[in-house]
């Protein structure tokens, strides 16, 4: 399941060196601490060795023999970069002020 987590083909990039890890790990009272020691270490190989890595997990019997664990990835230092392309914003706006519309300029 941790494998799965941090190669997911859902996500943009992977988690190798990201500075900080945000870890949950959900199963049944059958999931034990060394399973889930295992999973923690799968994940923290992948992230930087300096990693602040925050771990919780959850015991609820709905899940039955399932596991799942739920990694959130941060600090990928130039990983985002956008080659020295623009970015756009979402919302539009390509300034940082607003365009005052043309009934406003009389």
């Amino acid at each position: 399941a941790a494998k799965q987590a941090i190669n997911s083909p859902l996500l943009e990039t992977s988690i190798d060196g990201a500075k900080g890890i945000l870890l949950n790990i959900t199963g049944s009272e059958e999931l034990s601490l060394f399973e889930i020691n295992e999973a923690a270490e799968i994940i923290s190989e992948a992230a930087d060795p300096e990693a602040n890595i925050i771990f919780g997990s959850v015991i609820d019997e709905n899940v039955g023999d399932k596991v799942f664990i739920t990694v959130v990835a941060t600090g990928f230092g130039d990983q985002g970069s956008t080659n020295g392309f623009a970015r756009k914003s979402p919302f539009g706006a390509t300034g940082n002020s607003p365009e005052v519309p043309a009934f406003m300029k009389r």
